[in-house]
């Protein structure tokens, strides 16, 4: 138990470290902001941390990251912009249309991610 509590935590770690060492999963996702703010920069970090969160599962657990669906991850989305305009951040008028069109293709950020960690050979 300990061994897997502990796999699961460096892989979680992994994925961390490896997010930081490149570039911003949401920069290098592609997410062109008209102007980047404070409600912006909520966004991207929050989804940094989401997508490495996920992709680790993918490669520890890809029965468990099978069962995220395109329903959890649009009200994953709402909930997060809803979070980040409540942490006082104006958000530019374009910005909720432009995070919600980068979340419509959530599979290919995540696998992205968890292609780079095998391919680093960071899991265990």
């Amino acid at each position: 138990m300990r061994s897997l509590l502990c796999r699961h935590t460096c892989s979680l770690w992994a994925a961390a470290i490896l997010l930081a060492a490149t570039a911003s999963a949401a920069d290098a996702a592609g997410i062109a902001w008209a102007k980047k703010g404070e409600f912006e920069t909520c966004l991207e970090s929050t989804l940094d941390k989401w997508i490495a969160q996920r992709a680790a599962l993918e490669v520890d657990e890809p029965a468990a990251a099978a069962k995220l669906d395109d329903a959890a991850v649009a009200s994953w989305t709402v909930e997060t912009m809803a979070q980040c305009r409540a942490r006082g951040g104006a958000a530019e008028a374009t910005s909720e249309q432009r995070f919600a069109k980068h979340m419509a293709q959530w599979r290919q950020h995540i696998y992205d991610v968890a292609a780079e960690i095998r391919k680093r050979g960071n899991t265990d």
